[in-house]
């Protein structure tokens, strides 16, 4: 956490951008969705979304082992998506 002094000036300067330039402000301040949507992904979503990816391109590509293998991937990691890895 920052000082008391620091936090106000900090608070000063973002109003006084605010007051220059409030469009520079507000795209500074909101979070696109795109990005909000990036940041909600966890490991796991993210490796079902690239296994299933991978899969479509092997299919279009004619490798079926490929294929197969992208596509149970994606199937077990998406149908264990409520199961917690637990390290003790």
């Amino acid at each position: 956490m920052l000082p008391k002094d620091e936090r106000r000036r900090l608070k000063e300067i973002e109003n006084q951008l605010m007051g220059e330039d409030p469009k520079l402000a507000r795209r500074l301040t909101e979070t696109s969705s795109l990005r909000r949507l990036w940041l909600q992904l966890s490991p796991r979503s993210l490796l079902v979304l690239v296994a299933a990816v991978l899969a479509v391109l092997c299919l279009f590509l004619g490798e079926g082992g490929g294929m197969f293998f992208s596509a149970v991937l994606a199937v077990l990691v998406f149908a264990s998506r409520k199961y917690q890895i637990r390290l003790e």
